[in-house]
């Protein structure tokens, strides 16, 4: 019912205002009423303006907090006494509702009208701050500004207080060595004793006399210099004359020394070479050509290889020196910028190294240019020729071997006579597979590089090899040498050390107390490798046992009048094939057999029963004698007999 009523009242009032609305007065009246209004309103905004900012002056913040908390809270009863009207509905609750709210629309005039009045009081803030600021800003302004004069003010007075004048630099002599040397004109001793100042400028001029006389001393001397300079020219233009004479006489006698044998123009030219060798290998043939023309003349010592390389790392090598040797005598910033740059360098090298696996192991692997060729012939007319070669980043020395005979041999399945394998164990547990320098390990781990992979390149790095290069190391000791006692070849007189350029330890005692037994074991080796050699031929051309050729005293000794057994096969085998038979167990858990022996199998049968031998030949044969593991197969079974040494 009262919603009906409010709806007819609503509908009552918009027809009004539209009614009002449709009577409107005639365009000259309408203008002119706009105008007026346009005035009155804009001086009822500014006088508002001019009244809002006047109640904010008059009244504090905390009187217009007050008023907003009494307004809201006298809003909250209106809002519940309009609630509860229209809960409970009494007569004339519409009226009283619209009464009201009016006057809850008018306290929120009321609020707006203080918000606004708190904008005034916050922009008149906001400009009181600015204001302040500026003025802040200033003072701070002129506070730098002061305090940068203040510091240049110090800065200026500190250069003046460290103000050094440039005689302060010169090393003047001292005090009492002035007046003592310095004549009296100059030195003044009663107007200068008392006065620092006119001390320092007679020390200044006797040191100015010093000089001068100093100059005349340097200028007397470089002239008697370019006088002796040129006595030493002619000397040597004169000497340089003799040169194509010489060269002309030994010709003429070039005949004469073929004839005798003399090779005096091999010998000068060898001597040209040597000089170019690194320190290891020129100590090696040093001991190997004295070796040889004092005990053996079957020894035969060469250099050969890039002459011209071997002259260009070597002035490359003195340039870097020459280098090393200026950068000492520069100033601080200098020796900064030339490390900076060689730190660079090497970040790059190490960069392409790293990129680039197979350039790593050639850099780290290179060896000089030249290398020795030693030639050991034996009485047969057989010789074996040996290549050492220095690998100049490992700092080791290397050994290539090929053996020449002076017959030639039927080839045998399994080569004993090889020349990678014939220096194998030479001297005990020395066969060549790593470096005996303990550093290379470091270095080769770094550049990822097998030492092992690349024998076939470099040659082997043998202990005894390392010995004769009188380099010595801590670990690559030669033990149990033929003839000599251990600790006796272990021990090194200290006239005997010399360090080379490269930061090698030259012993040249241990090479020329090890070169005759060294010579004297590669000799001893070929003569037993030939002969197993033999023996293998024999071995392997044998159909039965009575075949095998033996000699007669060796059978009436060792063999039985009637044999009733026959070999039907002998033929190498591989270490994996003998590592895989149960009867070789023992050998190879005790170590007596390593994948460093040759291994062979023969096979006996008599009747229905079959022997099967597994030989095993140690790389030092016949000091170390084969073992031998046998199996026999008897009805289907396998027996394994005790194991024997031949």
């Amino acid at each position: 019912m009262v919603n009906g009523e409010e709806s007819n009242e609503g509908t009552r009032e918009a027809k009004k205002r539209r009614t009002e609305s449709t009577e409107t007065p005639s365009k000259p009246q309408s203008e002119e009423l706009s105008m007026d209004s346009t005035e009155k309103n804009a001086d009822s905004y500014q006088n508002c303006l001019d009244h809002e900012c006047k109640e904010a002056e008059d009244r504090t913040e905390e009187q217009d907090q007050t008023s907003v908390a009494s307004i809201n809270k006298h809003i909250r009863t209106l809002m519940k006494q309009i609630l509860d009207l229209k809960v409970k509905k009494p007569e004339n609750y519409a009226t009283d509702i619209e009464e009201r709210r009016i006057q809850v629309m008018m306290l929120m005039l009321s609020l707006r009208r203080l918000s606004r009045v708190q904008k005034v009081r916050v922009r008149d803030a906001r400009e009181r701050t600015s204001e302040a600021r500026q003025g802040v800003d200033g003072v701070t302004l002129q506070l730098q500004n002061l305090l940068y004069e203040v510091a240049h003010l110090k800065k200026e007075v500190r250069r003046c207080l460290d103000f050094q004048s440039a005689d302060q630099e010169i090393d003047l002599v001292p005090l009492e060595q002035f007046y003592i040397e310095a004549p009296e004109n100059i030195s003044r001793p009663t107007e200068t004793v008392e006065n620092p100042h006119e001390q320092r400028l007679a020390r200044l001029q006797w040191e100015l006399e010093q000089r001068r006389d100093q100059t005349q001393l340097f200028d007397r001397l470089t002239q008697e210099k370019e006088e002796i300079a040129e006595t030493i020219n002619e000397h040597e233009r004169k000497l340089a004359s003799l040169a194509p004479r010489i060269n002309a006489i030994l010709e003429a006698t070039r005949p004469l020394q073929e004839s005798l044998g003399l090779r005096l123009d091999a010998k000068k030219e060898q001597q040209r070479i040597v000089q170019l060798l690194p320190c290891p290998l020129y100590t090696l043939w040093v001991q190997a050509s004295a070796y040889g023309e004092a005990f053996d003349k079957d020894i035969k010592v060469e250099v050969l290889g890039d002459i011209e390389a071997a002259k260009k790392k070597n002035s490359k090598d003195e340039d870097l020196k020459g280098e090393n040797l200026s950068d000492s005598d520069n100033d601080q910033e200098q020796q900064e910028d030339n490390l900076s740059r060689k730190k660079r360098a090497r970040k790059v090298q190490k960069f392409e190294t790293t990129e680039d696996a197979d350039y790593g192991a050639k850099q780290i692997l290179g060896m000089h240019p030249l290398y020795v060729k030693i030639a050991i012939s034996t009485k047969e007319g057989n010789s074996v020729v040996i290549h050492f070669y220095y690998i100049r980043t490992l700092r080791i020395v290397t050994a290539k071997c090929a053996v020449h005979l002076q017959e030639k041999t039927k080839a045998a399945l399994t080569d004993v006579i090889s020349g990678d394998t014939l220096l194998n164990c030479l001297f005990p547990d020395d066969f060549g597979m790593t470096s005996p320098n303990p550093a290379n390990f470091y270095q080769l781990s770094r550049s990822q590089v097998y030492l092992g992979e690349h024998l076939g390149m470099t040659g082997r790095p043998y202990k005894w090899a390392q010995t004769l290069a009188g380099l010595s190391f801590a670990n690559s000791d030669l033990h149990n040498l033929e003839g000599e006692d251990s600790q006796d070849s272990g021990a090194v007189g200290s006239s005997g050390v010399n360090q080379h350029n490269d930061t090698d330890t030259i012993v040249w005692q241990d090479s020329a107390e090890h070169m005759p037994n060294t010579i004297s074991a590669i000799r001893r080796r070929l003569q037993a490798r030939l002969a197993l050699h033999s023996q293998l031929l024999n071995l392997e051309s044998a159909n039965t046992t009575s075949t095998i050729a033996l000699p007669a005293e060796l059978l009436k000794q060792h063999f039985p009048g009637k044999v009733c057994t026959e070999m039907k096969s002998w033929r190498p085998m591989t270490w994996s094939d003998y590592e895989a038979s149960p009867a070789t167990q023992l050998l190879r858990e005790g170590r007596h057999v390593t994948s460093h022996h040759m291994f062979f199998t023969a096979l006996f049968e008599r009747k229905h029963v079959r022997l099967e031998a597994l030989f095993a030949v140690s790389p030092d044969h016949p000091i170390c004698v084969p073992a031998v593991a046998l199996c026999l197969h008897w009805d289907g079974r396998s027996i394994m007999p005790q194991i024997t040494h031949s």
